[in-house]
């Protein structure tokens, strides 16, 4: 890895750590009373692998797990099938770019969600018709349709069926929070004309989602830790009070550029220490999701305020 490339440089301590565990214990392990339960163990690290890979079409959750996995098919088996259908997905994630080598994260039927909800509420159906049916479409079609195969609950997998994912449907892992944008979708479109947007989604598939959620719920009424069970005070209490509302809508509005876009932010989200995030789709999905929600469920009290 090249200098420039080190987000997170190890301190001088962690890599003598590091360099010592390895000099001094690789040997031992490798000796006659260690080797069998370390092989124990690197052949069910295999078999996990192996069954992601069959579980998620070789399109792991991160591709910094999809190349892992990748190299791992490779030393296990250069020539073998494995690792032959990882090379075949390469090009899913890796490309050159006009400026460099990319690596694509993820292929986020989440943001689709996003994007469509925003398209519902500008209230343009008129106009964007096609487009409302091809995303409510894609959004049917990358429900997940069944659970995992054999016996998951030993692989530490969870039901499946019926859920979105934080990917495509290639992934196959379930998330609360994209399963619900995903339904919500679903039930929008399903008040609409299916001359306009298309067939609605059958009821069972519908139901199936409702079942993912409810299945995800904990003890305290929470869904996971990424979908809270309702609002806070404080965001019940800034809806009853108009001004933070207008003051944020005249800050998006402000910061919009000339040619309707608007301004990247700095990497705002990290993860792993070196996994950086700008999230270029939500610079423009939440500003206009926002404006249009304020717009539509705040002109009243715009006109009574402007009264007053």
């Amino acid at each position: 890895m090249g200098f420039e490339d080190l987000y997170y440089p190890h301190p001088l301590l962690q890599d003598l750590m590091w360099d010592s565990l390895y000099v001094c214990t690789e040997p031992i392990l490798t000796r006659w009373l260690f080797n069998k339960p370390r092989q124990k163990a690197l052949e069910v690290t295999v078999k996990h692998i192996h069954y992601e890979d069959e579980n998620c079409s070789i399109h792991f959750h991160w591709v910094c797990g999809e190349v892992l996995c990748m190299l791992e098919c490779w030393v296990e088996d250069p020539n073998g099938d494995y690792f032959k259908k990882h090379l075949a997905r390469i090009p899913d994630y890796i490309w050159v770019a006009e400026d460099g080598m990319k690596m694509q994260a993820l292929v986020v039927e989440w943001d689709i969600g996003f994007v469509l909800q925003v398209l519902l509420a500008c209230n343009m159906t008129d106009e964007i018709g096609p487009t409302l049916e091809k995303g409510h479409e894609f959004v049917q079609e990358s429900q997940v349709e069944d659970n995992p195969s054999g016996d998951f609950k030993s692989m530490h997998h969870h039901i499946s069926k019926g859920s979105w994912t934080f990917s495509d449907q290639d992934h196959g892992w379930q998330v609360s929070d994209c399963t619900a944008e995903g339904l919500k979708c679903c039930l929008l479109f399903s008040t609409m004309p299916p001359e306009i947007v298309g067939a609605k989604m059958e009821p069972e598939w519908l139901f199936d989602s409702v079942n993912i959620i409810l299945s995800l719920q904990s003890k305290n009424g929470g869904l996971s830790a990424w979908k809270p069970a309702g609002f806070s005070e404080w965001l019940e209490s800034m809806k009853r009070d108009p001004a933070p509302l207008h003051g944020a809508a005249n800050l998006l509005i402000n910061s919009q550029m000339e040619d309707g876009d608007f301004p990247q932010q700095e990497i705002t989200g990290v993860f792993l220490r070196n996994c950086m995030l700008h999230y270029a789709t939500f610079r423009n999905t939440c500003p206009l999701w926002a404006l249009a929600y304020y717009l539509n469920g705040c002109h009243s009290l715009v006109v009574q305020s402007s009264r007053t």
